[in-house]
């Protein structure tokens, strides 16, 4: 039992740098991180504001200027991690959505659904050997190798215009696994439809609470205020910079020692977040 409990409160010291909208980084069922490892994961989002979303590798939301009444996405992501030596982790994911969007126009109600693959990113997670006082250090970094972008119901593709950074800080105090982070995504300008666009940037601040309730079960607690600067058209503001603030509750369940399954929900605290979002994860080495 003793090594179980030990195997548990270590995979979970990993998983504690992560929130459901991240999952790549959750390495739950395995003692040592080693070798390649996966997890799949579908995101569900439901909005009733006129901001349309993306949630990888962090909430970021934007208004077009088009008027929504409520947002639906469902986003399907496969992501992998394989170690590179003991401190760095090489990273890889991509991204598939559907979404219906109602619309409110001059002659009424307009409901549109879409499919779509949605974007690749590459990275890497440095791990440090020393620690701030009583805490893990590790770092995280992420580029989009590429993105689709729906803008004023035109789509266009982009390479290299974002890119993702987060540090993260973790305790262990039994039961209870900690962690804070600090995470910025940075998008470039890109130009659609000959118009210059510059996507809002986005400065996250989260904790994560995992409390350990048997060897094979934890449950998951999550805080995080995410501040997001204006967007603008050719220079030009076009809307306000927001705050989405989202506080979730989840469970993790070790299914044997190559797979786990995460269930993860989250409610937002502020008027521009998402009402509602659930996650759905299975993590598996192979």
């Amino acid at each position: 039992m003793g090594n179980i409990l030990k195997k548990l409160i270590i995979s979970i010291l990993i998983v504690s740098n992560l929130d459901a909208s991240d999952p790549i980084m959750l390495d739950s069922i395995f003692e040592n991180a080693k070798g390649l490892r996966s997890n799949t994961s579908i995101d569900i989002l439901t909005s009733s504001g006129t901001r349309k979303f993306t949630s990888y590798p962090r909430l970021l939301s934007y208004d077009d200027g088009t008027i929504i009444d409520e947002t639906k996405q469902v986003l399907l992501n496969q992501s992998f991690m394989s170690e590179y030596n003991s401190n760095l982790d090489l990273l890889f994911s991509f991204n598939a959505y559907y979404r219906n969007i109602t619309y409110i126009e001059q002659n009424g109600i307009d409901e549109k659904s879409s499919t779509s693959f949605d974007s690749i990113w590459m990275g890497a997670k440095y791990s440090f050997d020393t620690r701030l006082y009583e805490f893990k250090q590790s770092i995280i970094l992420q580029t989009a190798l590429m993105q689709n972008m729906e803008y004023k119901n035109s789509e266009e593709r982009f390479n290299l215009k974002s890119y993702y950074l987060q540090y993260n800080l973790q305790h262990f105090s039994d039961p209870l696994i900690s962690s804070i982070y600090f995470a910025t995504t940075q998008n470039l300008d890109r130009k659609i439809n000959d118009i210059n666009v510059a996507l809002p940037d986005s400065y996250s601040l989260g904790l994560d609470l995992f409390l350990i309730l048997n060897p094979n079960i934890s449950l998951n607690f999550n805080f995080e205020e995410n501040y997001q600067t204006a967007m603008k058209e050719e220079e030009q503001r076009v809307n306000s910079s927001t705050i989405l603030s989202t506080m979730g509750f989840g469970v993790t369940y070790n299914l044997n020692e190559n797979n786990s399954l995460s269930i993860n929900s989250h409610i937002g605290t502020s008027s521009n977040a998402p009402d509602s979002r659930v996650t759905i994860s299975l993590w598996h080495k192979f």
